[in-house]
């Protein structure tokens, strides 16, 4: 089960997302890298871009076009703060909050990629990295962000190129979530979830209780005693040829069935004995599958280990969760410097079958469900944004337990690269927004 598990998520996580060959260097043209970090008391956008899109924004003439000076340099705070609050709107509950430019610096870059860059050259290798800091005077709850800059992406076409879609990331409430900003989508709102709704973790059926019954275990002992004590009294009257034995275990057992019948009827002496949770039917268990499913990938939203982890001990059990842990956070969190970061998107279920249910050796409930579904991921790196879908084949094996359903386990059936195979019937299924 250890190898199903590495081969499934490593597959289903970091494959679904990992960048192809082409994607992992730098690439031609301008590139600005965007994070955004929701605080208490702070906004603050990290943004990371080369001299190409700098030149771009903003006018900034200097005496080397692939470098700048000591002075120059102390020009360009100035130039950058205006140019974002002018231009780049950050409104915080409605009111428009003007940025302090923060840790301004340039890099060094590594000249041997310049090869990589035949129009842009130098200046698409040096990059320059600052923070806007957006101050607050309270926790936020709408926060609307605008996007007003998009150079040519000539890596698409180099003599009609488009608009460059900008690769971002926000984080907030100890979570994070990838998003592009686009010119047909140049608008991103974020809308504070509250403390416990960072990730919205679907809720999970519970098992339909089987009927308890109660059984008038002192009503039927008195009446057990009754019948014994009728049985001793005809035993003696006959063998004494005397009736009075038997008259008074008549008399006896009356008394005996008159106390049975009030202890019966006000509810005394009664014993309840649960029986075994019911079986779900086919659609109840696919119901019980598709949130704990899809809730395997929300939990990866967390930004924190530990909220990782207890987000995942609500969806999968015992040495399946460890490794489904273990495997996922280091395959699927791969963050370095100048490296490629992936984010799950999407999570689409196309086809959910549930192939068995049945009872595990100690009586718990349990089933198999043989699911298709489709991963959408997007790889940024250097600011660009490529997005990436597979689509996989899995069984999965379903328990119940004390705390509720879990997935204890998974094997792998099929993975499908389907990033130029998409079609509109796909579009047509449930999807899980993550």
């Amino acid at each position: 089960m250890i190898r199903s598990v590495f081969a499934i998520f490593v597959l289903c996580c970091s494959a679904a997302v990992s960048p192809v060959a082409g994607d992992i260097h730098p690439q031609d043209g301008p590139h600005v890298d965007v994070r955004i970090k929701v605080l208490s008391n702070m906004v603050i956008i990290r943004l990371e871009m080369n001299l190409v899109f700098l030149d771009y924004a903003i006018d900034f003439p200097r005496e080397f076009e692939d470098r700048i000076s000591g002075m120059e340099f102390e020009e360009l705070d100035g130039l950058l703060t205006d140019f974002f609050s002018e231009k780049h709107h950050v409104l915080i509950d409605g009111i428009r909050v003007r940025p302090s430019l923060e840790r301004l610096r340039i890099n060094d870059p590594d000249l041997n990629l310049l090869p990589l860059f035949p129009v842009s050259g130098e200046k698409g290798l040096r990059k320059i990295r600052f923070d806007l800091e957006y101050p607050l005077n309270q926790p936020p709850v709408r926060i609307d962000f605008e996007w007003d800059t998009f150079p040519p992406d000539i890596l698409i076409d180099a003599e009609n190129p488009p608009p460059l879609s900008i690769a971002a990331e926000i984080e907030a409430e100890g979570t994070r979530k990838p998003l592009v900003f686009s010119v047909a989508e140049p608008d991103f709102v974020w809308n504070a979830m509250g403390e416990d709704g960072g990730v919205r973790l679907l809720a999970v059926p519970q098992s339909t209780p089987g009927e308890g019954v109660y059984i008038p275990v002192a009503p039927l002992g008195l009446v057990l005693v009754g019948v014994l004590s009728l049985l001793v009294g005809v035993f003696i009257s006959r063998s004494h040829n005397n009736r009075l034995p038997l008259l008074v275990a008549v008399g006896f057992d009356a008394a005996i069935l008159t106390v049975a019948s009030v202890l019966a009827v006000m509810g005394i002496g009664n014993m309840y004995f649960e029986s075994q949770d019911s079986l779900p039917k086919a659609e109840q268990a696919e119901a019980i599958f598709r949130p704990l499913h899809a809730n395997i990938y929300r939990a990866f939203d967390y930004v924190d280990e530990s909220d990782i982890y207890d987000a995942l001990a609500q969806s999968a059990s015992g040495e399946f969760l460890d490794s489904l842990y273990r495997t996922i956070y280091s395959g699927l969190i791969m963050e370095e410097e100048d490296g490629a970061v992936a984010r799950i998107a999407k999570v689409t279920p196309l086809e959910i079958e549930v192939e068995s249910i049945a009872r595990s050796d100690t009586g718990i409930p349990k089933f198999t469900a043989r699911c298709r579904w489709r991963v959408d991921g997007v790889v940024s790196h250097w600011g660009h944004a490529h997005a990436r879908s597979n689509e996989y084949q899995a069984k999965w094996f379903v328990q119940d337990g004390d705390e509720g359903w879990r997935i204890s386990g998974a094997q792998i059936l099929r993975q499908d690269r389907v990033d130029e195979e998409k079609d509109d019937t796909l579009h047509e299924e449930e999807e899980f927004d993550l």
